[in-house]
């Protein structure tokens, strides 16, 4: 009976995978693309919850202490937690998922005209909705995996490549969805499509301030601006404060489309995001 126990015991330790970390479920995706099945992954952040205030889980912490590596996206939560994170977890490799990619500031198009909001600098961050700067993340993550598990690195390298011809497939399907939409504004409660926006010729326009939700006189101006653009339709995350976007819906005579964009089933929600906007920006 021992021998059994030993046995299994061993087994077990042989044939456990190993565990890296991830902030969001769209850079599991992307792991996963990669690494297949032979890592498993950690998500710190919960599904439909705000990126910016949610509250880590004792579980979590658990199995980022257990990680190899984590592969980081630029939220809050990682500057905040930053010096903790190494000071607790000396082991753990962090990973910057987007190095390479030039993060841009994020613009309150509707805000502040008069005095154009030159000290509104906060960078965003939202680049795994646009599939081409999903290449230079899909990039970064292989070096990284294969440093850290080298005999999987022809493997990773094959998945590597299939990923990158899905991402210009995938890019071209979005291109050729969006073409013949006339109008080229959206409204969006938080501002996460900027970079999806800008690879496609739309422009975002978001309802969300700093984080916060707008008050009157921004509101006042965005309504302003919905009206001469005959914006007719308010895209929302799941989770969203619906005080303002219920205002907006009714001045405007607007519906609310929600579209996810940190769902762990990247592809198709991004997909599914791009029907939505083809839909109803005609």
């Amino acid at each position: 009976m021992k021998q059994l126990i030993l046995l299994s015991l061993i087994c077990i330790f042989l044939y456990s995978k190993p565990l890296v970390s991830v902030s969001i479920a769209p850079q599991a995706f992307f792991v996963e693309k990669i690494a297949n099945d032979t890592v498993n992954v950690n998500i710190l952040l919960p599904q439909n919850v705000d990126e910016h205030t949610f509250e880590f889980k004792p579980n979590t912490l658990k199995q980022l202490e257990k990680s190899d590596i984590y592969f980081t996206v630029g939220l809050e939560f990682e500057k905040i937690f930053n010096d903790k994170f190494h000071r607790n977890f000396p082991k753990l490799r962090f990973v910057n998922s987007q190095e390479n990619i030039s993060l841009v500031a994020i613009k309150d198009t509707h805000s502040h005209k008069e005095d154009k909001d030159e000290k509104h600098t906060n960078l965003d961050i939202h680049t795994w909705l646009d599939p081409i700067l999903v290449q230079t993340m899909a990039m970064n993550i292989f070096k990284a995996l294969a440093q850290q598990y080298p005999e999987h690195k022809a493997f990773y390298e094959t998945n590597l490549n299939t990923f990158l011809a899905e991402l210009d497939s995938l890019n071209l399907q979005i291109a050729s969805k969006l073409r013949t939409i006339k109008n080229r504004k959206f409204i969006v409660y938080h501002p996460s499509w900027g970079y999806f926006a800008s690879r496609y010729n739309l422009e975002q326009i978001p309802v969300e301030i700093e984080g916060k939700e707008p008050k009157l006189k921004d509101l006042q101006e965005l309504i302003q601006e919905a009206k001469e653009e005959n914006v007719k339709v308010i895209f929302v995350q799941p989770g969203f404060p619906e005080n303002a976007v219920k205002v907006l819906s009714k001045e405007l005579d607007a519906h609310i489309v929600q579209i996810n964009h940190l769902a762990r089933a990247w592809e198709s929600e991004l997909l599914k995001s791009v029907d939505q906007l083809a839909t109803n920006l005609q």
